[in-house]
């Protein structure tokens, strides 16, 4: 029996300044190259950093994004790649991830954004952290052309809010978005004010453009929930089986985390800060720490909730008490972390060791993480109810989920602790502790009761004796959607130059793709008013010609075909219309594809 959709086992797959000698530009790639490594050892999805490119003028990790529609195909804010890779490689990395079984959660930064130039019609231009909110990107038709401009009625302040005050009005880390409605001044303005609108369209874009699975969203204390449930809504329908999380730091109380995640109709969750923190006393406090007071502390609201010790945040001191992999009791932290309601966030820093000058292949793991993932995975915690089977004892707390795992974690640096349980396995089972640190298995006893005992500064997960084994996710296949518009892409020669609309006469290309070999791609083709349209598909050298694809692509019936893949690599989707006569016209090519486990031809 699997875990839930809600029990997932996630990896952060990048830290501040991540690096790797071996893959100087691309920290995408290095990832897909990781990829099989990740789903090995059983992880289910991937936090991946924020996707669009930063101003020119920010720190380039993606939290102070200037053009949205940006993922490293336009030539503007001094590059063409973002930080991390190029749109190419962003949306490989994506279906690498999906052949290798992997879900794909990109960083979404929506609070605020980067620098654009000075706003003359601002009143803020002689304040130098407000007058730069003129934001014109890119777009295939020239400079300024690109889709969601901004100017300063965007942002805070502006005429529906100038006298806001708290989370919702203060500048984080770039220019403060005002999607209106409860954030004006009157409480009840425009639900549908440009802000809101764009951003809604954008995340409905990207979601189309990438194939993504689930989200993180940034600093989302800065906005209100509505807004996310908003665009989670429009992108994504209108269930919520799926993994999504926001970032939502307390002032006190958990009960702020629950309120946000109803406020999104559960459509997010939140990081559980206020039990990270109590996990970070407990790894830091060298035993002077009250295990038994952690079951209390969790969020109320758990559908979404994700458990954590660190990210890249807490990992360099931004956010809360730093824990250290390899202080002991982050290994009992984390085996709380597992434990507990949620989809558990693991850390690279912490999972991985040595990897800044390491192959992907040869990169090197913490045992003690390894093992938390598999007895996650394998003993399908989330598959059972949890239990909190002892706590009585400062030193000594006993979890168990449901007849799948009793887990024990032991705080004092010096002596066993043990206790005898009531557990929901049956009487008379055979139980094994698959943490190692018990050699000999246990029994039940006629009761269903088990007696745990743990070794000093440890953790016990005990299950069913008999399971083994390692971890072969099904491949997963990827859907992504190229838009064809004059305000999207770059027609300069130093991008790849996506985009545009398609005309009569000649080709413009719409993206590309990377399909693994011997696999078959379909292609379907809309538009917005019935075409005749021809589409052509670009293979790698070395490989056969692909026939064109020619006929009516309407927006309710595509223009449909499938495709064999000879040989591994970029593929290009390019488009034109037949008709000479035919004034420009937006096109969607939606591409259906199963992108290879592992490769050496990137």
């Amino acid at each position: 029996m699997p875990n839930p959709w809600n029990g997932k086992a996630v990896l952060e797959v990048f830290y501040w300044g991540c690096w790797n000698t071996l893959f100087p530009a691309d920290w995408y790639t290095y990832l897909a190259k990781l990829c099989p490594t990740i789903a090995g050892l059983g992880f289910d999805g991937i936090w991946t950093p924020p996707p669009c490119k930063d101003s020119a003028t920010d720190a380039p990790m993606g939290y102070t994004p200037y053009d949205y529609y940006d993922i490293g195909q336009k030539n503007q804010s001094t590059r063409v790649a973002t930080q991390f890779g190029t749109q190419d490689a962003f949306l490989r990395l994506i279906a690498v991830a999906h052949a290798n079984g992997l879900e794909v959660y990109p960083d979404i930064v929506l609070d605020h954004c980067g620098d654009g130039t000075v706003d003359p019609s601002s009143p803020y231009t002689n304040i130098p952290s407000l007058a730069k909110t003129m934001i014109q990107p890119n777009g295939f038709a020239g400079s300024g052309t690109g889709r969601w401009p901004r100017n300063w009625l965007d942002f805070h302040d502006n005429p529906q809010h100038e006298n806001g005050w708290g989370d919702w009005v203060v500048p984080y880390a770039g220019h403060d978005f005002c999607y209106q409605g409860r954030c004006t001044d009157s409480g009840n303005g425009d639900t549908n004010c440009a802000a809101r609108a764009n951003a809604r369209a954008w995340f409905v874009w990207f979601v189309k453009q990438t194939g993504v699975d689930g989200f993180r969203f940034d600093d989302v204390k800065g906005f209100p929930p509505e807004v996310v449930g908003d665009l989670l809504y429009n992108a994504m329908g209108p269930g919520n089986e799926y993994f999504c999380v926001g970032e939502y730091i307390p002032d006190q109380a958990s009960s702020e985390l629950d309120n946000w995640a109803d406020a999104t109709l559960n459509r997010s969750g939140t990081f559980d800060y206020i039990l990270r923190d109590n996990l970070a006393a407990l790894a830091n406090s060298n035993g002077f720490f009250n295990v038994g007071n952690l079951p209390s502390v969790q969020q109320q609201n758990r559908q979404k909730t994700v458990p954590f010790v660190n990210n890249h945040d807490n990992a360099d001191n931004t956010i809360g008490p730093q824990v250290f992999p390899d202080n002991p009791r982050t290994q009992l932290a984390y085996a709380v972390a597992i434990t507990v309601d949620g989809s558990p966030q693991f850390y690279f820093d912490d999972l991985f060791q040595n990897y800044n000058n390491t192959a992907p292949s040869a990169i090197t793991t913490r045992a003690w993480m390894v093992n938390l993932v598999w007895c996650h995975q394998k003993l399908a915690f989330k598959s059972g109810d949890y239990f909190v089977r002892y706590q009585g004892d400062q030193q000594l707390l006993i979890l168990e989920r449901g007849a799948r795992a009793i887990v024990a974690i032991n705080n004092d640096g010096a002596n066993w602790h043990s206790q005898w349980v009531s557990s929901a396995f049956f009487p008379n089972t055979q139980l094994h502790d698959y943490s190692g640190s018990m050699q000999q298995d246990i029994w039940t006893n006629q009761d269903g009761w088990a007696y745990i005992a743990v070794p000093p500064c440890s953790y016990s997960v005990w299950g069913p004796a008999g399971i083994t084994g390692g971890f072969a996710p099904a491949a997963l296949r990827t859907v992504q959607q190229f838009e064809m518009a004059d305000d999207l892409g770059d027609n300069d020669p130093a991008t790849p130059q996506y985009g545009g609309y398609a005309v009569p006469g000649a080709y413009r290309t719409a993206g590309a793709i990377w399909p693994a070999a011997a696999s078959q791609v379909n292609v379907s083709v809309y538009a917005d008013t019935p075409q005749q349209v021809e589409v052509v598909i670009q293979a790698p050298a070395g490989a056969a010609a692909i026939p064109a694809l020619a006929g009516e692509a309407t927006a309710t019936i595509p223009l449909v075909a499938s495709f064999a893949v000879e040989v591994e690599g970029r593929h290009l989707l390019s488009a034109k219309l037949s008709n000479q006569e035919d004034p420009p016209a937006r096109l969607y090519l939606k591409v259906d594809y199963l992108g290879p486990a592992v490769s050496n031809a990137f």
